[in-house]
């Protein structure tokens, strides 16, 4: 090989060394250069008309919420980004995020086309579109400024989402950064969409919206003639809940654009707060009426609590603290609904008017609840059964709310007229019974009339003759003695009767005066041993100067009444202990006799009217005497117990002192 041969080689391998080292620096450089983007999935756009983006986003957090979009580009922070499963979801929080996403499109998708981002509640959300060649260089990016919280004039076009145009040349890539920041949660959803099906996706929309509206308007005003027709404050209470809930809706779903396009920066945070906290003030309040039967204290102090912590809402928002009250109030919204499914179970139990139709409308309606809440807090990644769930269920909650309503207003009407038609009976009744007694107090009065005269005529004539002949005939003294006590007890039948009548008029009043007990009671004791000569009354008092307000004439006959019942159930040859003293402020009197037969557990029925023991077979009485008796006792506010103690019969009389009385 000649020298010529040889230096063409060296010349060749030195070359190729060479260049090989340039293109492997070339690639080092690319690769360092795109490290960024070589993670970065990218979104092919083909033949759909609307792509929603999701496992195409890489994020970045920035808490101080100053990064710029230069800053973003820097190489130190492009390498901070990471890919994100699903949309963005964090909840709440003062940090801003960064979003990157990569758009490609083919033959057979139009170069014109649209970004659609929501939720349309965020404060500020800012779109990055890529126009430019260089992808790291700031000035190569279109800056879109979205957001409640920018004038609609500023958007590109007023739509309840938020909308900016995007143009996709044909083989190449289109970068696009996204910014939001918002003191409400931090969610985003992006969706590519064609001209001609966001045009559809946005009449559509504003349908949607305006349709789920004017049925809650309506629903609120037939629960506002409910109110004025029937003047429940349970609809007044439910009413102004829906108007809450409608004045939430119409800030978080972007409609307030389409109404008030010149003033929604200015009124959409005013219309989310007082729809938020006025929903769940107002919701606790209707709770605690609608459910007040069942209601426990905790439960009634929980839901005090929500009320206050969406008040507290509205109140920290000014100085900035919304973000760390917000979540605390969420999690107490969810704990809210299971509260309520309580509350139904518990209004079922007890049969409350309307309670199987709200246990229904909350289960059902809840569910929807339940996760928009979750989803609120980050707990749950967004998907598409769960963006519109919020205007479902606020939607099925106040239908089936007022059906639940209606029913329990139903049910509450039936049974008003069911207890005015046993009202109607009771006092058909009362009309009955007033008419019974009306004849029997006259019967009683002509008996009065027509017996005492003859009775007393009777017994001076017996008088009279046992006098005569009691020492000519005496073998006809137990006779008369006979009719003497056959006379005497027609008298205490008739008086037994006569007082009865006196009771039950209450017109018929004998003034209550100052009664001494150790005399009244010694003069009764008295007369019963004169009486009853052959019985033993052993008598015992430790009272001196203490006395009662009693109508004398009543209290008597209170007295006799149990003496004698005590004289004829009991044996002949026992004695009837009597004794009175005093307790505290009370005076005790103690009737005992031993019972002459065995008495069955029917003491407190002995009271009742026409009621007479087991062991009273063989006596005569008409049931009405210890009746007699509780009702005088009760008229001196007193009380009368019956109770036995072994083989003895006790019945204890407790009266108020005098000067206890008047106090």
């Amino acid at each position: 090989m000649n020298l010529a041969a040889l230096m063409y080689l060296a010349i060749s391998r030195k070359l190729s060394t060479t260049i090989s080292a340039l293109m492997l620096l070339f690639a080092v450089v690319v690769l360092f250069s795109f490290s960024a983007h070589a993670a970065q999935p990218v979104a092919i756009l083909d033949c759909e008309t609307s792509v929603e983006l999701t496992e195409q986003f890489n994020h970045y957090d920035d808490p101080s919420g100053k990064l710029t979009l230069a800053d973003i580009l820097d190489q130190k922070n492009a390498i901070g980004f990471t890919p994100l499963k699903g949309s963005l979801n964090d909840g709440y929080s003062h940090k801003a995020v960064w979003l990157r996403f990569t758009l490609f499109r083919t033959s057979r998708f139009p170069a014109e086309a649209w970004l659609r981002l929501g939720p349309p509640y965020l404060d500020y959300v800012t779109a990055y579109i890529q126009t430019g060649p260089d992808p790291f260089a700031a000035s190569s990016y279109r800056r879109v400024r979205l957001g409640d919280h920018i004038p609609a004039a500023e958007r590109p076009i007023p739509d309840p989402d938020f909308l900016a145009p995007v143009f996709l040349p044909e083989g190449q890539t289109v970068t696009v950064y996204v910014r939001v920041q918002s003191i409400t949660p931090l969610s985003l959803t992006v969706t590519v969409q064609t001209k001609a099906e966001q045009v559809r996706s946005t009449n559509a929309n504003i349908l949607t919206q305006g349709g789920h509206l004017a049925i809650v308007l309506v629903i609120i005003v037939l629960n506002l003639i409910f109110f004025f027709r029937i003047g429940d404050r349970l609809f007044l209470t439910f009413t102004l809940f829906a108007m809450a809930l409608f004045i939430n809706y119409l800030s978080i779903s972007g409609i307030l654009i389409v109404i008030i396009p010149g003033s929604l920066h200015l009124v959409s945070d005013s219309f989310g707060d007082i729809g938020m906290s006025g929903s769940i003030l107002l919701f606790s309040l209707f709770l605690q009426r609608l459910f007040a039967p069942v209601i426990t204290t905790p439960v009634r102090w929980y839901l005090k609590f929500m009320a206050v912590m969406a008040v507290l809402n509205v109140l920290v928002k000014p100085i900035g603290y919304y973000v760390e009250t917000a979540p605390i109030t969420s999690f107490g919204v969810l704990c809210m609904y299971f509260i309520v499914i309580w509350l139904s179970i518990q209004a079922i139990r007890k049969q409350l008017p309307g309670g199987k139709f709200f246990f229904v409308a909350f289960a059902i309606s809840n569910i929807g609840y339940f996760f928009y809440f979750v989803k609120l807090v980050g707990l749950m990644p967004i998907e598409w059964w769960n963006i519109n769930n919020l205007m479902f269920s606020s939607l099925l909650n106040i239908v089936l709310m007022t059906f639940a309503l209606a029913e329990h207003l139903r049910e509450t009407e039936k049974r008003a007229m069911n207890a005015l038609k046993e009202a109607e009976i009771m006092n058909v009744e009362l009309a009955t019974e007033r008419v019974a007694t009306e004849r029997q107090q006259r019967f009683l009065t002509m008996v009065s009339h027509e017996y005492r005269t003859p009775l007393a005529i009777i017994r001076s004539s017996l008088d009279i003759m046992e006098l005569q002949m009691s020492d000519h005939y005496p073998e006809n003294s137990t006779e008369l003695s006979k009719m003497k006590r056959a006379v005497r007890r027609l008298v205490e039948v008739m008086d037994v009767s006569l007082e009865k009548s006196r009771l039950s008029d209450s017109s018929e009043k004998e003034g209550a005066v100052r009664t001494p007990l150790a005399s009244f009671m010694a003069t009764e004791v008295e007369e019963v041993r004169a009486l009853w000569p052959k019985r033993t009354f052993n008598f015992t008092i430790s009272l001196t100067d203490q006395a009662i307000n009693s109508e004398k004439h009543y209290f008597t006959t209170a007295l006799f009444n149990l003496f004698d019942n005590a004289q004829k159930y009991s044996p002949p040859d026992s004695p009837i202990d009597v004794d009175c003293h005093g307790e505290d402020n009370e005076v005790v009197i103690r009737i005992q006799n031993q019972s002459n037969s065995a008495l069955t557990n029917e003491t407190e029925l002995l009271f009742d009217k026409y009621q007479r023991g087991s062991n009273s077979n063989n006596t005569n009485g008409s049931g009405l005497g210890l009746w007699l008796v509780r009702e005088i006792i009760n008229r001196h506010k007193g009380t009368v117990s019956f109770e036995k103690s072994g083989i003895h019969v006790v019945v204890t009389v407790r009266l108020p002192l005098a000067d206890t009385l008047t106090k």
